[in-house]
C-alpha cells in the first residue's frame, strides 16, 4: 500500500474552564478512517496509450463508496509552475493519456462529502513516446546498408528509424557502432551513428539528422569511430586506434568541439576503459595507457604477478571497467584466450608532480570452457565484474572470472547470435542479445531481453522478432 496523506477537516472546539456546569447534549459522527489499495510506486506509459488503475477502497462498519468523491489528478516534477492536470472523476482509473513528455507526481483522493475529509495516494508517473529512453540497435542489412531499431521502455518498436526521420535516406554503408553523446548538464545530447561511408549525429528524440561528426572537431579526423568513453568530465572516441577527447563539465559551451588527437605513438584496442580513472589499451605495444588530461598518454605501471601489464604480450579482444574493478578477454600470439582482471588506478604523486598509473594484476585464467574458443561477442555487468558471459554459435554461457568455473545456464535461441551487451544506464541486470540467420537482409533478426541473476543465470524477459538485420551494436539512449 503507498503512502496515505490524511486531513483530517475536523473544527477543535475550545472550551474554558469554568465554575458552571455544562449540561449540553452533542452527537459526535466518528470518522470512517480509510485503507487506498491497488496504486503501484510508479507507472510508465507512452502518450495516447492508456493508463487504468482499480482502487481498493476499505473502511470500518457502514462504508459506502456513495459517501465519498474521487479524483486522479497529475502535476510536472519538472515544472513548478504547471498546473495540475485532472484525469478522472471516477474511483478507478481509466482513461487515454494525452500528457506531454515529462515526470508527474500521480495522486488519488477521497473525500468524504459530508465531512470534507479526504484520503490519498500517490504514485511517479513517466509519459514517454515512441522514441523516449530505450534501446539502439544498429544492424548490417542488403549491400552492406545499415538499419536502425529502436525500443522504448514499454518494448514498443520502431523499425527502420532512422530512414524514416530523413525522407528514407541511409545511415551510411558498413555499420560500425552507435553512441550516445553528452549526458552532462549544459551538453548537448546526440547519437552518434557510425558507419564506414559516413558519420552523423542526430536528435535523440526522433532520430533526426543533427550535424556530421566533422562538425564535431576542429580539424576532421581520418577513419570510423570504434569505441567512445566518459568519465563525467571528458568524453572520449577512438577513432581507427587513436583518441580524441573534449571537456564535457563543466561546460558552458552545450556543443564543445573535440580536441586534436591525444599526442603519442599508439595504436588502441577499440575499448575506452572507463573506471574512476580512463585507460586505454596499445593492441601493438601490449601495454595500458592512462590520460591524465593534458599532453599526451602515460603509460601505466604494473603490479601484482598474475600478469605484466606494461606488456602483456596479447590483444585485447573485449574489455570493460567499473570503478577500478579492469575486466579483458585477451588473445595471445598461439590463439590462446585467457580472462585477466585488475585494479586500475591513477594516484596523484605531489612529490613526483604527476599522476602515477597502475595496473594491480590479479587474476589471469586461461579460457577453456566449453565454446569460449569460438566465441564471437562478450559482456560483463556491473551487478557483478566478475560474471563473464560469451556467446559462441547460437548459445550463451556465464563463467567466473575469479575461478573459470561455469556459473547459472546455458542459453541456446534458435539462430546464431551476433551480439550481447547489457544495459548499464539504469538497468545493469539487463542483457541485449541480437540473433540473426546470417543472410544481413532487412528484418532477418530479432532482439532478446534476459534478466541476470545473482548465480548467473539468464531469463528471457522480452522477445522481438523479425526486426533488424544482422546487430553491429546496442546503445541505450537516456
Amino acid at each position: 500500500m503507498r503512502r496515505i496523506s490524511i486531513l483530517w477537516g475536523v473544527l477543535l472546539l475550545l472550551t474554558a474552564v469554568a465554575c458552571t456546569e455544562d449540561k449540553g447534549n452533542y452527537d459526535y459522527v466518528p470518522l470512517n478512517e480509510l485503507t487506498l489499495e491497488g496504486m503501484l510506486g510508479e507507472y510508465e506509459v507512452e502518450q495516447d496509450s492508456t493508463l487504468a488503475i482499480t482502487m481498493t477502497i476499505t473502511g470500518k462498519e457502514g462504508f459506502s463508496e456513495s459517501d465519498y468523491d474521487f479524483v486522479w489528478y497529475a502535476w510536472s516534477e519538472t515544472d513548478e509552475d504547471a498546473i495540475p492536470d485532472t484525469l478522472s472523476y471516477e474511483k478507478d482509473l481509466n482513461v487515454t493519456i494525452s500528457l506531454p513528455i515529462d515526470s508527474y507526481t500521480l495522486r488519488f483522493m477521497a473525500t468524504e462529502k459530508e465531512t470534507g475529509v479526504y484520503y490519498s495516494v500517490y504514485a511517479d508517473l513517466s509519459v514517454i513516446n515512441s522514441f523516449s529512453k530505450g534501446v539502439v540497435a544498429l544492424s548490417r542489412i542488403e549491400g552492406g546498408d545499415s538499419d536502425v531499431t529502436f525500443i522504448n521502455s514499454v518494448n514498443t518498436v520502431t523499425k527502420h528509424a532512422y530512414k524514416s526521420a530523413n525522407g528514407g535516406v541511409s545511415a551510411g554503408k558498413q555499420p560500425r557502432g552507435v553512441y550516445y553523446l553528452g549526458g552532462s548538464e549544459g551538453t548537448k545530447n546526440v547519437l552518434l551513428i557510425a558507419t564506414e561511408e559516413k558519420q552523423m549525429t542526430v536528435e535523440p528524440i526522433d532520430f533526426t539528422d543533427y550535424r556530421s561528426l566533422a562538425g564535431w572537431f576542429y580539424i576532421e579526423p581520418e577513419g570510423t569511430v570504434e569505441a567512445m568513453g566518459t568519465d563525467g568530465w571528458d568524453e572520449y572516441l577512438i577513432i581507427d586506434g587513436k583518441a580524441y577527447n573534449r571537456v564535457v563539465y563543466p561546460n558552458a559551451n552545450p556543443t564543445g568541439m573535440f580536441d586534436y588527437k591525444i599526442a603519442g605513438e599508439y595504436d588502441l584496442a577499440p575499448f575506452v576503459l572507463e573506471g574512476s580513472s580512463i585507460f586505454f589499451y596499445d593492441q601493438v605495444k601490449h601495454c595500458f595507457y592512462f590520460y591524465p588530461g593534458w599532453e599526451g598518454m602515460i603509460v601505466a605501471s604494473s603490479a601484482g604477478s598474475a600478469f605484466n601489464a606494461a606488456n602483456t604480450g596479447m590483444d585485447m579482444l573485449y574489455g570493460q571497467t567499473f570503478d577500478e574493478d579492469m575486466r579483458a578477454v585477451m588473445v595471445d600470439d598461439a590463439g590462446k584466450r585467457y580472462m585477466i582482471s585488475g585494479l586500475q588506478t591513477a594516484e596523484y604523486d605531489l612529490d613526483l608532480s604527476g599522476y602515477q598509473p597502475l595496473i594491480n594484476a590479479q587474476r589471469k585464467l586461461e579460457m577453456t570452457q566449453e565454446g569460449a574458443a569460438e566465441a564471437t561477442c562478450w559482456a560483463i555487468s556491473s551487478k557483478d565484474p566478475d560474471f563473464l558471459y560469451y556467446a559462441y554459435g547460437n548459445k550463451i554461457a556465464c563463467v567466473s572470472m575469479i575461478n573459470g568455473i561455469q556459473l547459472g545456464n546455458v542459453i541456446t535461441l534458435d539462430q546464431p547470435i551476433d551480439r550481447i551487451e547489457f544495459n548499464e544506464v539504469d538497468n545493469p541486470e539487463l542483457l541485449y542479445v541480437a540473433v540473426s540467420d546470417g543472410s544481413e537482409t532487412t528484418d532477418s533478426g530479432s532482439i532478446y531481453f534476459f534478466e541476470m541473476a545473482s548465480d548467473g543465470s539468464l531469463t528471457e524477459k522480452a522477445r522481438f522478432e523479425n526486426v533488424c538485420g544482422k546487430v553491429v551494436d546496442f546503445e541505450y539512449k537516456p
